[in-house]
């Protein structure tokens, strides 16, 4: 690895005293883990194993955490993984005959990064390290893309209304009036859902990082969920797949989705998330608060909700403007 003189004063310095007594990278990543969902520790292990697999020049199936000692990595280090993620992201070339050779997203990358980034940061946090190294690296830049899944009130009306049995229709009115996220809305059993008041419902959703968040929704969205349910158990899924009777997967509702959109003639390729957007998208249009769409979401920042205030393709605030 490159040696490079680390200046304290753009790095974060190490504190007074350990918080942790870690014998090497392995234990420091296992660490860092800790607390997280299985499906982020997987993510987020793969991007440091790639990261060490550059390092040492290894496949990442036979890179072993404790070849890197993080202690010796340096700046340039962090550097030329970024240029080489850069690298690999794929050139548009719209008459080429060959497919580009990259294939990470921008977004992709930032991960990745933030990953590295993350870990470094958490070794020098409790002891471990001296200094990260990793302060001045900016992240790149992504681009926003809510404007080009965006969904008009209409269309997803047509897309329900164009559904044409009782689970995919109201499959995707939960979708779009709760504004789950699939795996959401693939794992929901009848116990989540209770009468809340008025005849309206509530719906309890186990979002990330095991975070739980209660919707109410209309009374009489509840009402068609309670038909549909009819003797049902209330441990048994709300959406069960027609061939197991086990809760739809995610790749399903992605299928019923698209087929509901195909339907309503829209040529987008449209997902599951995209009524997610649809729901933040028009709630904040009709003037509800950013505060309860960000509640109903479970996001984590107000300014992740914020976004969706400037999705809209064809609105400025200079239409309103006199001249």
């Amino acid at each position: 690895m490159t040696k490079n003189f680390k200046s304290a004063s753009i790095s974060e310095s190490v504190p007074t005293q350990r918080m942790a007594d870690v014998s090497g990278s392995a234990q420091l990543v296992a660490l860092w883990l800790h607390g997280k969902t299985p499906k982020s520790q997987k993510s987020y292990d793969r991007d440091v194993r790639e990261f060490f697999s550059f390092l040492t020049g290894q496949a990442i199936s036979q890179v072993r955490l404790n070849d890197v000692d993080l202690r010796t990595v340096t700046l340039n280090d962090i550097q030329a993984f970024q240029d080489y993620l850069e690298s690999r992201r794929p050139e548009p070339k719209p008459r080429a005959k060959t497919k580009p050779t990259g294939n990470l997203t921008p977004n992709a990358i930032k991960r990745k990064m933030a990953s590295v980034k993350s870990v470094l940061r958490f070794g020098c946090e409790i002891g471990y390290l001296q200094y990260n190294v990793s302060v001045p690296v900016k992240l790149p830049k992504t681009k926003n893309t809510l404007a080009e899944r965006y969904l008009t009130e209409m269309e997803v009306m047509t897309m329900i209304a164009l559904c044409q049995n009782q689970r995919d229709r109201l499959l995707l009115r939960l979708l779009y009036l709760t504004g789950a996220r699939v795996g959401e809305i693939a794992s929901l059993r009848w116990r989540d859902i209770k009468p809340n008041r008025d005849g309206l419902g509530q719906v309890t959703l186990f979002g990330k990082g095991d975070r739980t968040r209660f919707v109410v929704i209309k009374a009489d969205l509840y009402k068609q969920l309670l038909e549909y349910r009819g003797k049902k158990d209330e441990n048994d899924a709300v959406f069960p797949s027609r061939k197991t009777r086990k809760p739809v997967s995610a790749r399903q509702i992605h299928h019923i989705v698209k087929n509901c959109a195909l339907k309503a003639n829209l040529s987008k390729d449209i997902s599951p998330h995209w009524l997610r957007h649809a729901h933040a998208t028009h709630a904040l249009d009709r003037g509800t608060p950013p505060q309860l769409v960000q509640a109903t979401l479970g996001h984590e920042d107000l300014s992740t909700t914020g976004k969706y205030a400037h999705a809209r393709p064809n609105q400025s605030s200079g239409l309103d403007l006199p001249g």
